[in-house]
């Protein structure tokens, strides 16, 4: 079997734990914070035939209202995953933090976070406080990102809003984190933030949320009815399927039987790679999920293989197998 690189898997230093229990308590998003360590996470990449996992930070990510400790924090866990790179060579690699909306400290960290960590890319939560990818005062952080061709994953988030008495049983992760990407996703098109950027590769979570879906309804809407969106777009002429085709989508969670057989003809194999979402997704329900990917009908060998690895390594330049097959950095 194919040796996986997971784009999808988070760590949590231990100044992000405490800001977690100090501003959202034990159960962010109305799930417990879960134990981490590299040694467990290890541990658990060799039972998932994981060879490298590129680690970022989670939803509610380090933003809780206070701009300077979101800057504070963002160094913090960004040095720290450095740290993990360079401690567990081949093992890890890093998607640093922006401590979003704030550009000018954005822009640094950016600079901070390439020059000198040498991460990997970048990981930026759907939204903060509100504030939605596409929105126009972020520009000069995408333009950066743009001039040093990034990667950026995107995470899911809170919405900005969540509707009163509507499902409140339900954790934040079950049903809005899908509403909240696909939500940054069609704003990042309709704004033409992807067309000004083309130099940016985006990676969206959890098998492109509802996109795969709802693109068979704007995408004829925009042709029928481009003067009804005049106001609000860029580019009325966007070519939603062309747009969806250019990002790539890593497939943590529950994707089978319905949402990745949606997904495969949109966006196409070479375009998906693998996610375990762990440790938020626990050890046991990833080996169940990858289970399912090995054995699903809808998979070529060879797709498998670009989604396990070939995909990531395409993107991931500095990561490579070597003479044993293994991934060194």
């Amino acid at each position: 079997m194919t040796a996986k690189i997971d784009l999808h898997s988070h760590y949590l230093p231990q100044a992000y734990r405490e800001a977690l229990l100090q501003f959202c308590g034990p159960h962010p998003d109305g799930f417990p914070t879960p134990a981490w360590s590299p040694d467990i996470h290890l541990e658990t990449m060799d039972d998932l035939g994981i060879a490298a996992s590129i680690l970022s930070l989670s939803s509610p990510h380090i933003h809780f209202g206070d701009s300077s400790a979101a800057r504070d924090l963002a160094r913090i866990a960004n040095e720290e995953g450095a740290e993990l790179v360079r401690k567990y060579p081949g093992k890890f690699g890093l998607l640093a933090s922006l401590p979003l909306p704030d550009i000018p400290y954005s822009i640094a960290e950016i600079q901070y976070a390439l020059d000198v960590l040498h991460a990997d890319g970048f990981t930026l939560p759907t939204n903060v406080l509100g504030v939605y990818l596409g929105n126009p005062g972020l520009e000069d952080i995408f333009a950066e990102l743009n001039n040093r061709k990034a990667i950026v994953t995107l995470h899911p988030n809170k919405p900005g809003l969540v509707p009163e008495h509507v499902a409140e049983a339900l954790p934040i992760p079950m049903m809005e984190f899908f509403f909240d990407t696909t939500r940054t996703v069609m704003n990042l098109i309709l704004t033409g933030t992807l067309n000004r950027f083309p130099d940016i590769q985006f990676i969206v979570p959890h098998a492109g949320a509802f996109l795969p879906v709802l693109a068979d309804r704007i995408a004829p809407a925009l042709q029928m009815m481009p003067s009804a969106f005049g106001g609000h777009m860029e580019n009325t002429a966007v070519d939603m399927y062309a747009a969806l085709r250019g990002l790539y989508y890593d497939l943590a969670g529950a994707c089978l039987p319905r949402q990745l057989a949606n997904l495969l003809p949109l966006a196409g194999a070479e375009h998906l790679m693998y996610g375990s979402d762990y440790p938020y997704t626990p050890g046991l329900a990833c080996k169940s999920l990858a289970d399912d990917l090995d054995r699903t009908d809808l998979l070529t060998d060879g797709q498998r293989r670009q989604i396990y690895s070939d995909n990531a390594l395409r993107l991931f330049p500095n990561i490579a197998p070597d003479k044993n097959g293994k991934l060194i950095k």
